[in-house]
């Protein structure tokens, strides 16, 4: 499992040089929704 420091920095190198910081806020979000739900679904 990767910590959130290593997430962040993965999702960076994936998004393009000239993306916004919403984009970059964007991304954070649905990473988060989706590990909610997945924790949810855990248990």
């Amino acid at each position: 499992m990767q910590t959130a420091k290593q997430e962040v920095h993965e999702i960076l190198n994936r998004l393009p040089e000239d993306c916004s910081l919403e984009d970059i806020q964007y991304h954070l979000y649905v990473l988060q929704k989706i590990e909610c739900g997945l924790k949810d679904a855990e248990g």
